[in-house]
């Protein structure tokens, strides 16, 4: 960053662009929140300092009971789907929501997404609520299309950065942006939808990409989740070729976190992309308990995301975003960290990149505090 550039007019100048265009205060708290760590914090760690994640952390998947018949509805009625909408599918020559996208059979992701789970309420006779997470790009079109096969809710709206100046640009729609699934916490509160969950005794939410296809809930999971009473779990599966840009986890300081390339120093590049040093995925199949931050949603933080890009009138730009995923540290306990880990049931999705994946057996693991 320019040392010229004086970070406490940045700050001020944000908050006052927001507030110019309409941003609420939560939306004007969120931001400060992202400007504030890019502004002040190292984005990279100290390759020296991290771990691989302990064999005492992990646990099979298979060893973890399958609920019982008579189990299954109590267990099932603590548990709501949230399906993560908020990207465009620009990359993949899409104009539109990402979930839109035909993905097999001339079915979308999201109708496929919305199917699988209308199968599984109607194969265990229950009434589990899906959720999906849009940003101010999905939200409307989304709506008109699910009706009411599912609820909707939206995420914070950011401003876009000159990547020279750092300050707010204008170029219409293309100002602004979600800032990462990181902010569902507080997409959630704001909403109102976690005290609507809480309010039914809904407290676990299974959430999930929209284009995942091989997302399903795991009723050993779910089971395991209400009984221990976990706060966060994480599925992972074995990091490939394919997968190497991806997330992994790590442990660092003694917690678990979530790695991923904004925070490798370039010099390690390599050495993140290797399959060989990593190898774990994150699948960003993730379970939270609302109980665990339902008084604190915007305490919950990330390792930050700088994404470079560039808008149709070729200005670079820089808009911040956290992950879900890199969440994890906020959850784990000192007393009782859990990683489970197992082959099971064929698992596919759909990379950013729009390459599908599937294997004959995946490594499914469990983060939780």
């Amino acid at each position: 960053m320019d040392s010229s550039i004086d970070k406490d007019t940045v700050v001020k100048f944000s908050q006052e662009y927001m507030r110019k265009h309409g941003s609420s205060e939560s939306e004007v708290k969120v931001f400060t929140t992202l400007l504030n760590k890019m502004l002040h914090e190292n984005p990279h760690i100290d390759w020296n300092s991290w771990k691989h994640i302990p064999s005492e952390w992990q646990k099979e998947l298979g060893n973890i009971p399958i609920p019982s018949k008579e189990e299954i509805p109590s267990i099932l009625s603590r548990i709501a789907v949230i399906r993560l909408n908020g990207g465009l599918g620009t990359t993949m020559g899409c104009t539109g929501p990402k979930s839109f996208i035909e993905a097999k059979n001339g079915l979308t992701f999201l109708e496929i997404a919305l199917r699988q789970h209308e199968e599984f309420n109607r194969k265990w006779d229950v009434q589990v609520p899906i959720l999906l997470m849009n940003s101010f790009f999905t939200h409307d079109t989304t709506v008109d299309v699910v009706g009411s096969r599912a609820e909707c809710f939206v995420q914070s709206k950011c401003p876009r950065l000159d990547a020279a100046t750092l300050l707010p640009i204008e170029e219409g729609d293309e100002s602004w942006n979600p800032p990462g699934h990181g902010n569902i916490y507080v997409a959630l509160k704001e909403s109102g939808k976690m005290d609507e969950l809480l309010s039914k005794g809904r407290d676990i939410v299974f959430v999930s990409n929209i284009d995942n296809t091989g997302a399903e809930l795991s009723l050993e999971i779910a089971g395991l989740m209400g009984r221990e009473g976990l706060e966060y779990v994480m599925e992972c599966t074995v990091r490939t070729e394919t997968d190497k840009k991806g997330g992994t986890l790590i442990e660092i300081g003694g917690q678990a976190m979530h790695l991923e390339i904004p925070q490798v120093p370039p010099e390690h590049i390599d050495d993140f992309c290797s399959t060989r040093i990593f190898k774990v995925f994150n699948t960003n199949n993730i379970w939270v308990s609302l109980n665990a931050f339902k008084e604190k949603p915007y305490e919950i933080t990330s390792e930050i995301i700088v994404n470079k890009k560039t808008t149709s009138t070729g200005r670079a730009v820089i808009q911040l975003e956290t992950s879900i995923g890199g969440s994890i540290k906020n959850f784990t306990k000192s007393f009782c960290k859990l990683n489970i880990a197992c082959p099971c049931s064929p698992f596919s999705f759909h990379s950013r990149k729009g390459n599908s994946r599937s294997g004959e057996s995946t490594l499914r693991a469990v983060y939780s505090g």
